[in-house]
């Protein structure tokens, strides 16, 4: 069975396919192997057309061997197939003898005589000596277990004397790591022209890529989640799994869905067993960790009165044969598809026996609960409360889709009477479902619930929930209206009402007015409850925090410090968060306590990983927030890229055009234009697609303004920039802070010209500033005056703001926009003529941008830094190292030619002609060959052209006005 796939995304494999990358544009002339080994189905092949596809396009030759095993009797199949890559030009030189066994074997001629091994193989090492020396050369052989004999030994030879061709070897086969090498190669070539790659299983996040990927959908994360239990993490299993559940009813098990191919592999297998082997088997595939002892009783208590099976001469049988294996205490088998198909081939009535009779031998309380309920197939009173234990307790132990499939079970088995149990079960299943990542069904099954019940306390408790898996799921607007119908339900419970208001307002973030209209009405509430829960206090007190900062009226951390102590959450969870750090992270943040508030929301992370995986993307995009504001903007990346992953797999719109978004500001200042652009219109076209997911385009929009600031599109710039100005006007959003595009908006409107609306735009911004009190934005908006006077021709006042703006600037963590103030500083001091002071604070802020890894901005400090008129900086500016690279670099050689010339590495001439371009303020090869001829006069030896390297031409960014 092959594995196949897309060549051109292989998910999850990043290590070897940079391995294969390596492998393939090593220029020197030594050979290299690489050997692929995995488990059928495991990705080898997907591998090997990616080591093919790279090759061919690096313009190598290929020698390519696909064998299959109905071939595997016929004679030099394999090398037919081998020789069919061999150019005409290439067989065409090869000696007389050599010619005519290539053609011989290519049935072109008719042989006079049995073939020659000898001759074939000296033939075949011929040709590979020719194609590695005239264009490169890959042979690439798949499925290594099935290539015929004869062939085998011809590649023996030849394969054992290339270590000097140049010629490159990439070999699939089955295996686990454990054979030695094929064709003994690991006797006959060094250590370092050998690579083995082991595939182990992919994630569960990886092949909801793949199923994505290959049929545009992948079930919820808790099917995944299966699937990939079931299917061992093997791609070829999973999509034969995926395929199977969605053409089912999505209500069976997994196990009993299970596609015709891989029972039939599997049966191949078990077929050969004789029937105790068989028995043991179907008593293993039941308990969820069986051990010797645990068969034995269940054996016992299966055969009544009948002689029991002999367990242990059985599983020595089963372990003989592959398919079980004993690890420490504990049976399994030996690969989760066979105890899949195992227990999907239990008849009705047998599997029903075997659960019964685990539930009585168990004394886990959620296998129990679980066995109970497959073994009930009514109501069942017991059994319900069984269950719903058995579902807090597999929450409580960070297993939410295990509660989830326990709650389920537990409101098919209540009875019809117990209304008010059936209700609690339901509530506590949506949010379970949520929790574990399969945020429609979340919705569906409180929604359903809330239509469902009468007006009171039972309906208030399901739209609360509701509010709070609709915040993530379908967007803010949604959240509130259910949230609103909450409070009027809640009006006879104050307590609860207080904890409905307070998550209302946090919700709320569209509207600033009802925000902290919410949080004074939760304080209201609060004070009409006799003895109030602290905690719950706490979190009203939170809300009312929140929201005076939307509102502009600063950041009182202080209210929030000394929370009181959290006992274990109740069931079910009616939050994340622990002592409202999902808020405080953020505002540290915001506040300039970079570190700490970093801190905080790794712990919320950690806690999130195993307690709710729906909130994820969230965490991580605050996350990725954070890092920008420290301005590490490689970290962010990283971050929000991990967070759409994880957004995709919970599928839902709102979180999706959010961490989009975001994932585009990080690219934006990376350099990064065009993905950041891509990622910014998706967002654009999800959140606008539904009107009541409108105000998640407002990080979207600023990373379209950051991209078209980069590109010199002011005005366009500006336009997205107003926008996310609208609906923060709209809101009633006062805290600069809270969108960050105050600063970027002013500086468009100078660049495009319009100083009128940069005037307005800019007092507005300083009011906020001053009211909210931050260090951030009073240093921005002194930044923004500094330039608007510059614009203006006011040089004197439009030095004494970005002075200002510095000062404010140096006590906060947040060195991306210490470099922005430093280039408006540095243009500033051009324009005054006071050049030595211009030349130092931009070559101050092309520094930091460089350090900060945000090409285009570094780039816009050089622009700035030539237009000063001095000359370069003298040759002492050098150390001896980077001026000895310089001059060489600016005959013409390319870095590797000057790493030869010097005996250093080619990364380390790489990082000299960094640092040389950064001293003399010049970007390309041309420019470094005018320099060498300026100041120091044409280089020893130089009869070459200066090269001007591929994207080294200097943007022109204008200056600001």
């Amino acid at each position: 069975m092959a594995d196949t796939g897309d060549p051109a995304a292989i998910l999850g494999r990043d290590v070897e396919v940079e391995c294969l990358a390596l492998l393939v544009t090593d220029v020197s002339r030594l050979s290299r192997v690489a050997l692929v080994e995995g488990q059928a189905g495991i990705g080898k092949t997907t591998l090997v057309e990616k080591a093919i596809a790279l090759a061919r396009d690096h313009g190598h030759a290929l020698l390519v061997c696909r064998p299959v095993r109905s071939e595997r009797d016929l004679a030099f199949v394999g090398l037919m197939e081998l020789l069919a890559g061999v150019d005409e030009d290439v067989a065409d030189e090869l000696p007389a003898p050599q010619r005519r066994a290539f053609d011989i074997v290519l049935r072109r001629i008719e042989p006079d005589g049995p073939l020659d091994q000898l001759s074939l193989s000296v033939m075949l090492l011929t040709a590979v000596r020719e194609l590695a020396a005239k264009r490169g050369l890959l042979i690439a052989i798949d499925d290594l277990q099935w290539l015929d004999r004869p062939t085998a030994k011809v590649l023996a030879y030849v394969l054992r004397r290339i270590e000097d061709t140049g010629a490159h070897v990439v070999i699939a086969q089955r295996g686990s790591g454990d054979r030695s090498w094929p064709f003994g190669l690991d006797l006959a070539l060094p250590n370092e022209c050998l690579t083995s790659l082991l595939l182990g299983p992919l994630s569960a996040s990886d092949l909801a890529q793949m199923l994505r990927s290959k049929f545009g959908w992948a079930p919820p994360w808790p099917t995944i989640h299966r699937i990939a239990e079931i299917s061992g993490g093997n791609p070829f299993y999973a999509r034969e799994i995926g395929r199977a559940w969605a053409e089912g009813s999505g209500d069976s098990g997994l196990e009993e869905v299970l596609p015709g191919r891989l029972l039939d592999l599997v049966r191949s297998r078990l077929d050969s067993l004789p029937p105790p082997a068989r028995d043991l088997l179907d008593l293993v595939s039941v308990p969820q960790r069986p051990t010797a002892e645990v068969l034995r009783r269940l054996a016992q208590a299966m055969a009544g009165p009948a002689k029991p099976l002999d367990i242990s001469e059985t599983l020595a049988l089963a372990e003989k044969s592959g398919v079980l294996v004993t690890d420490g205490m504990r049976v399994r088998f030996s690969h989760p598809i066979i105890a899949a198909a195992v227990y999907g081939s239990l008849s009705p009535q047998r599997r029903t026996d075997m659960h019964r009779a685990m539930a009585t031998l168990t004394e886990d309380v959620e296998e129990r609960a679980r066995h109970h309920a497959i073994a009930t197939p009514g109501p069942d009173v017991e059994g319900a409360a069984l269950l719903e234990a058995a579902a807090e307790s597999s929450w409580r132990r960070g297993a939410p889709d295990a509660s989830a499939h326990l709650l389920r079970a537990a409101c098919r088995m209540t009875t019809a009477d117990e209304t008010s149990d059936l209700a609690r079960r339901r509530i506590a299943l949506g949010r379970m479902l949520f929790h574990a990542g399969d945020q429609l069904a979340a919705m569906a099954e409180l929604d359903a619930q809330q239509s469902a019940l009468p007006s009171g306390s039972g309906r208030a408790r399901a739209l609360y929930h509701l509010m709070y898996v609709a915040r993530s799921a379908t967007g803010i607007e949604r959240a509130v209206e259910y949230g609103e119908q909450a409070v009027l339900e809640s009006v006879d419970d104050p307590a609860f009402q207080a904890e409905v208001l307070e998550h209302l307002s946090r919700v709320a973030d569209h509207d600033s007015a009802l925000k902290l209209d919410m949080a004074r009405r939760a304080m209201r509430a609060m004070s009409q409850v006799t003895e109030p829960n602290p905690v719950a206090l706490f979190y009203v007190r939170a809300a009312l925090v929140e929201a005076e900062f939307h509102a502009g009226l600063g950041i009182h951390l202080e209210l929030l410090a000394n929370p009181p102590p959290e006992g274990p959450p109740g069931f079910p969870p009616v939050r994340t968060a622990s002592s409202g750090d999902d808020l405080t992270g953020r505002l540290l943040a915001m506040s300039g306590r970079v570190d700490e508030g970093r801190t905080v929301l790794r712990k919320l992370y950690d806690r999130a990983a195993t307690e709710n995986l729906s909130i994820i993307p969230a965490v991580l995009c605050w996350m990725s927030e954070l890092e920008v504001i420290a301005g590490r903007f490689v970290s962010a990346c990283s971050l929000s890229e991990e967070a759409l992953r994880r957004a995709e797999e919970t599928g839902a719109a709102a979180n999706l055009a959010w961490v989009l978004g975001r994932h585009a500001v990080a690219l934006s200042y990376l350099g990064r234009l065009d993905d950041a652009e891509d990622a910014a219109m998706r967002a654009l076209t999800l959140a606008q697609s539904d009107p009541k997911v409108g105000v998640e385009e407002t990080v979207a929009r600023l990373a379209l303004g950051a991209v078209q600031m980069a590109r010199n599109r002011y005005e366009a710039a500006a336009q997205h920039l107003r926008v996310i100005d609208g609906i923060a006007r709209r809101a009633g959003i006062r805290d600069p802070r809270w969108f960050w595009h105050s600063a970027d908006l002013v500086e468009a409107l100078i660049a495009a010209g319009d100083l009128e609306e940069a005037a307005e735009t800019l007092a507005e911004f300083e009011e906020q500033a001053e009211r909210s009190g931050g260090q951030w934005t009073l240093a921005a908006s002194a930044r923004c005056r500094s330039l608007l006077c510059a614009a203006e021709g006011q040089l004197d006042a439009a030095m004494e703001s970005a002075e200002s703006s510095l000062a404010k600037i140096e006590s906060l963590p947040m060195p991306f926009e210490r470099a922005r103030t430093l280039l408006v500083k540095g243009q500033i001091h051009r324009r005054r003529r006071e050049k030595k002071a211009a030349d130092l604070a931009l070559r101050q802020a092309v520094d930091a941008f460089e350090q900060l890894e945000t090409p285009v901005w570094a780039q816009r400090a050089r622009a700035e830094q030539r237009r000063i008129g001095l000359r370069p900086h003298a040759t002492q500016d050098l150390t001896e190292t980077e001026q000895r690279v310089a001059l060489l670099a600016a005959t013409g050689m390319t870095n590797r030619e000057v790493a030869t010339a010097m005996f250093m590495a080619t990364k380390t001439v790489e990082s000299a002609l960094a640092r040389v371009y950064r001293k003399l303020g010049i970007e390309s090869r041309a420019e470094l060959g005018a320099w060498a001829a300026r100041t120091i006069g044409p280089a020893e030896g130089s009869n070459t052209r200066p090269r001007v390297g591929r994207g080294e031409t200097d943007q022109g960014f204008p200056p600001y006005p």
